[in-house]
């Protein structure tokens, strides 16, 4: 169940088991317990084997965008809605353990070409792990979208990942804090939260 916000702009749920992730069976394949690994947030493990992240307990992953060749591929599209904040999150995640991995240059110009971007990324380096990271907004359908990119290169031959965060109004109709700083901090610390397993 979702309950309403007080303003900081994060999407909470109550805290029993009865969460999204929990009440939704293909999302249940991708979490290893139900228990919460920190506050709000359970463990994902991707199929591939090939990495973890934070996993908000208030999403889902869709299983009509999931997609996965072996252990060399995965893309996954996860959803966190929360009608009483008229907030809208959708958080894209790209594996790949095969040597196109290693052609940052290429992997930037897809994700630009992807989230529609023409600018620099900013260079962040944490624990042997390098982010390609940006953001911009976007008017998307009518409504202004806020977008959150980085390509994740580790300290692994041949693996990377893209990661985009995208946070726009449930209802375009009506107001909502898409902007808040708050929900750009929850969208990075997802993306810094990926862990890459050497094979």
């Amino acid at each position: 169940m979702i309950e309403e916000q007080g303003g900081s702009g994060n999407l909470q749920t109550n805290k029993n088991d009865d969460t999204v992730a929990m009440n939704d069976e293909f999302t249940q394949d991708f979490i290893s317990s139900s228990e919460e690994i920190e506050k709000d947030f359970y463990l994902y493990q991707s199929m591939t084997k090939g990495y973890t992240m934070l996993f908000p307990k208030s999403a889902k992953v869709e299983k009509g965008s999931y997609e996965r060749n072996q252990n060399v591929f995965e893309s996954v599209g996860i959803l966190e809605e929360d009608e009483s904040t008229n907030l809208s999150l959708y958080y894209k995640i790209n594996y790949d353990n095969q040597p196109r991995a290693n052609d940052i240059d290429s992997n930037l110009r897809l994700l630009s070409t992807y989230t529609n971007y023409d600018g620099e990324y900013e260079k962040i380096v944490k624990e042997g792990i390098t982010y390609y990271y940006s953001e911009h907004i976007l008017d998307y359908k009518g409504r202004k979208l806020y977008q959150y990119f980085a390509y994740i290169k580790p300290n692994i031959s041949e693996v990377g990942a893209s990661f985009v965060g995208d946070v726009t109004c449930y209802d375009k109709g009506k107001s909502c804090s898409a902007d808040s700083e708050d929900l750009k901090e929850k969208i990075k610390k997802i993306m810094f939260s990926i862990e890459f397993n050497s094979r």
